[in-house]
């Protein structure tokens, strides 16, 4: 099956989505877009907008979706695995993802949460330094955002 792509409506926060789904069953990527007009959704694609929307609007605490892994490093697969595992509300340190899968390169952790496919639901926003917010592929701004969502962060 050809990979189907889509680009939701307006989202509170994150803004438009582009997502990605190889089988219409599970979702293979999801990126934020800049200046895209989104689609009204159907299928698949309407589940996975119901359950973002009610995660930005603070309606629930967990995006419930499938995810396709094919395509990615076990290493990068087992990181993803282990930070969908960090609580809504709470964060965990890039040391603290490596020593959880058994790796000493926190800096190779670094590099794979700012290539995470999955964002929202293997939650890199929750990832953060020993001694700062760490980075964010789609901006500190957008991460300080979700992280005060949440209650891990009060609005700066």
């Amino acid at each position: 099956m050809k990979e189907q792509t889509i680009i939701l409506p307006q989202l509170p926060i994150v803004g438009n989505l582009k997502l990605s789904s190889r089988d219409g069953k599970s979702l293979c990527h999801i990126d934020v877009v800049r200046k895209q007009k989104g689609h009204i959704p159907t299928g698949f694609f309407k589940e996975c907008l119901d359950e973002f929307e009610s995660f930005l609007n603070a309606r629930t605490r967990q995006i419930n979706l499938p995810l396709d892994f094919s395509g990615l490093t076990p290493f990068h697969a087992r990181l993803l695995r282990q930070m969908a595992q960090i609580p809504y509300g709470k964060v965990a340190t890039y040391k603290d993802l490596a020593e959880a899968i058994n790796s000493k390169g926190f800096q190779a952790v670094g590099t794979a949460c700012g290539k995470n496919p999955f964002m929202l639901l293997c939650p890199c926003h929750r990832v953060v330094g020993s001694k700062d917010l760490g980075g964010f592929a789609h901006g500190l701004l957008m991460k300080k955002k979700l992280l005060h969502l949440e209650g891990s962060l009060p609005l700066m």
